[in-house]
């Protein structure tokens, strides 16, 4: 068994920006969204290298779920990663926890991080407003007002921040980011700046659905991380439904194997080699690769800044 890379699936978007395009030398085509890590039915993630080249994540972890995810763990805990590309911001938004999404959209609950991997000067997210309760944020829909009362988070290249379900948020302009979050792409839209789509219309918004889930008690954590005077691992969060530990790697490292889960491995800065079981696996900048939990220890070779994903049994 070895690290499994994926063939990555591209979405068109509204919002998309050229600097993923441009990276990983294709045309620029409104990509927005490039799904690295998914068993979503929307994005079925297709491997890339070694024997299982061409068959999907999903046919092989339903060919072997305990050595792919770990014992006990199923699709609530697989873990969904994406590049965003913006050049406009994204809409308003906000996901629904576990339950709401079970109860109304046949999918999972949403939590989310976002790692900036490079942003224009004064860029920034929105996480979160200034508006007391939920009656307070319908009227500002109606009258148009909502846009006032946005809290709008400054970021910069190397800034993480993590974005539980039930938060009012948005990627800003002139961002790449790396997401990685859960199985889930069940999004419900508050406010679209009353763009307009080819065809001159207005994207939908869910604004009943947003009202249900939406939560006000959040205001969001940018955490930095910049290369020099930090540890060469951290945890960048730790949440319920997952975690995402910072590794930078001047020579080597080692992953010890676990068995209890799988793990998810982004190259976001550099690139390396991935050495386990006789086998090596080139991750380079913007890479990622899947780690079943039936893989041995992993040996990293290289100068990269690594993120890992780490899911918690639900």
């Amino acid at each position: 068994m070895r690290p499994l890379k994926l063939i990555p699936l591209y979405d068109r978007t509204i919002w998309a920006g050229e600097r993923l395009s441009a990276l990983r030398n294709r045309p620029a085509a409104g990509e927005g969204t490039s799904w690295e890590i998914s068993v979503h039915p929307h994005a079925q993630s297709v491997v890339a290298n070694g024997p299982d080249a061409g068959r999907t994540l999903r046919e092989l972890i339903d060919s072997d779920p305990e050595g792919m995810e770990g014992p006990g763990m199923g699709d609530a805990e697989l873990l969904r990663l994406a590049f965003l590309d913006a050049r406009d911001p994204l809409s308003v938004q906000v996901h629904p926890d576990e339950a709401y999404a079970q109860a109304h959209a046949r999918d999972h609950g949403k939590t989310e991080s976002w790692y900036v991997l490079d942003a224009d000067p004064g860029a920034a997210l929105v996480v979160d407003c200034d508006l007391a309760n939920k009656d307070e944020v319908a009227r500002a829909i109606a009258d148009d007002s909502i846009e006032d009362h946005l809290c709008r988070v400054p970021v910069t290249e190397d800034d993480f921040v993590f974005v539980p379900a039930g938060t009012l948020h948005a990627l800003g302009a002139g961002i790449l980011a790396l997401e990685i979050g859960t199985n889930s792409n069940t999004t419900y839209r508050f406010y679209d700046y009353h763009r307009k789509d080819d065809e001159g219309n207005e994207r939908e918004l869910h604004v009943r659905r947003s009202l249900d889930v939406v939560r006000l008690d959040y205001r969001g954590n940018v955490v930095h991380t910049p290369l020099d005077g930090m540890p060469k691992e951290r945890t960048l969060v730790s949440s319920p439904e997952f975690d995402v530990i910072l590794i930078d790697v001047t020579d080597t490292h080692v992953l010890p194997a676990d068995h209890a889960r799988f793990r998810t491995i982004s190259c976001v800065r550099g690139a390396c080699d991935l050495v386990c079981g006789g086998t090596s696996t080139h991750l380079g900048y913007t890479e990622s690769a899947f780690l079943p939990a039936a893989l041995g220890d992993v040996l990293v070779t290289g100068d990269c800044r690594l993120l890992v994903g780490i899911p918690h049994r639900r």
